[in-house]
């Protein structure tokens, strides 16, 4: 049965292999890359922004099948939801994870949200993960998040705070693709990057490390050093 997905893309070659793999198999995709870099008028003090050479990617492997592309622009929704939280919880101590809000609150939060009046049937992405539905008049029952078969690669964590809502409308075509097998269909769809690098870095800061990010808008104190933390200096043993 053709389906009709919404495909996240973002340059990379993991999104990509996705969109090819759906195509392959007969669903009717239409390619999304997310804008969610801060605009111009922001002291963006990284000045290194890679979206443009992303953007060029994405577009020459859509052109290759003839599947059309969309830029949806989520800046504003980024900054609030993902970036000012982030930096808000750090003043106060808090840790938490960039990657698993911009999943919840962007990419399957904002996004789906903008797209809800498509009519897709899904909404897809590169991510390593499994995303179990069940069938026929069991509709009701939950959907299961779960590893992939790459387990080195897994990326279940970072997606651990989805709610029911999200799970029952996505699917994860390399949840059960090794990443060595991703790159060998890399070579086999003629990919114009195949052999690019995995993004490593955390999505809005570029090449800045996430510690500059954060010091530059929290600044910087001397933390406190435990009485432990002396005797260790000293040499001393308890």
């Amino acid at each position: 049965m053709s389906l009709k997905v919404a495909v996240l893309v973002s340059g990379g070659v993991d999104s990509s292999v996705a969109l090819r793999l759906l195509h392959a198999a007969g669903h009717s995709c239409t390619a999304f890359y997310l804008k969610i870099w801060f605009q111009e008028d922001f002291e963006n003090f990284w000045s290194e922004c890679p979206w443009e050479e992303d953007m060029r990617y994405t577009k020459a492997v859509c052109d290759q099948v003839d599947v059309p592309l969309e830029v949806m622009h989520l800046t504003d929704e980024y900054w609030t939801n993902v970036v000012s939280y982030i930096i808000d919880e750090y003043r106060h101590g808090r840790t938490p994870n960039p990657d698993v809000l911009c999943n919840t609150r962007i990419k399957f939060g904002a996004f789906m949200h903008a797209v809800g009046g498509m009519k897709f049937d899904f909404v897809a992405s590169g991510h390593y993960a499994r995303v179990v539905h069940v069938n026929g008049d069991k509709k009701d029952k939950p959907s299961t998040l779960e590893l992939s078969k790459d387990i080195v690669k897994d990326q279940m964590y970072f997606l651990s705070h989805l709610s029911q809502s999200q799970l029952k409308r996505l699917i994860f075509p390399l949840g059960c693709i090794p990443k060595e097998e991703v790159r060998r269909l890399a070579q086999i769809f003629d990919l114009p990057y195949q052999e690019r690098k995995d993004s490593q870095g955390i999505c809005f800061l570029g090449k800045i490390k996430f510690s500059e990010f954060v010091a530059r808008h929290i600044g910087e104190a001397e933390g406190i050093t435990s009485s432990w933390g002396s005797l260790v200096r000293r040499g001393e043993r308890c």
